[in-house]
């Protein structure tokens, strides 16, 4: 996702939440993030636990030209742990953003709830390179035309 789509992406959730009477605190560190699986920790208008919650940003709609969604929404290990490890977990998607931020149309929310992202199916697998630097092997120099 390109910068100015996570920020939008952050932004508008954040003040959402803010506007629902939450109090959201942007974690803003990539290992925190990666420990709690999210992006905001949202405390509830009547206090108590913080909900971690994920922002994700689409720059296209959700829905395209044949009326169906045109993508599925990834997921990373640790948001799936969260999940399953809290009830309160949930995924903020906000789509249409290219159209928004060109000022040509609105941008669009979607809620994930942990019981919802729990049912997810795995789709890709990813292959941890991490300790592997001394094994990447270089090839030639192109030539100049």
């Amino acid at each position: 996702m390109s910068e100015p789509i996570r920020k939008t992406a952050m932004e508008i959730v954040t003040s959402e939440e803010r506007q629902n009477g939450w109090a959201p605190h942007v974690i803003g560190v990539a290992s925190q993030e990666k420990e709690h699986g999210c992006d905001i920790l949202s405390t509830p208008p009547e206090g108590g636990e913080p909900h971690p919650v994920e922002v994700k940003g689409w720059g296209e709609a959700f829905i395209g030209a044949r009326g169906q969604f045109l993508y599925t929404q990834d997921l990373r290990a640790s948001q799936m742990r969260a999940a399953k490890n809290d009830p309160n977990f949930r995924i903020e998607i906000v789509a249409n953003l290219t159209r928004y931020l060109g000022g040509d149309a609105p941008y669009e929310r979607l809620t994930l709830r942990a019981d919802e992202i729990t049912s997810a199916q795995p789709r890709l697998w990813e292959v941890t390179l991490d300790g592997r630097q001394d094994e990447i092997r270089q090839g030639p120099h192109r030539r100049s035309p």
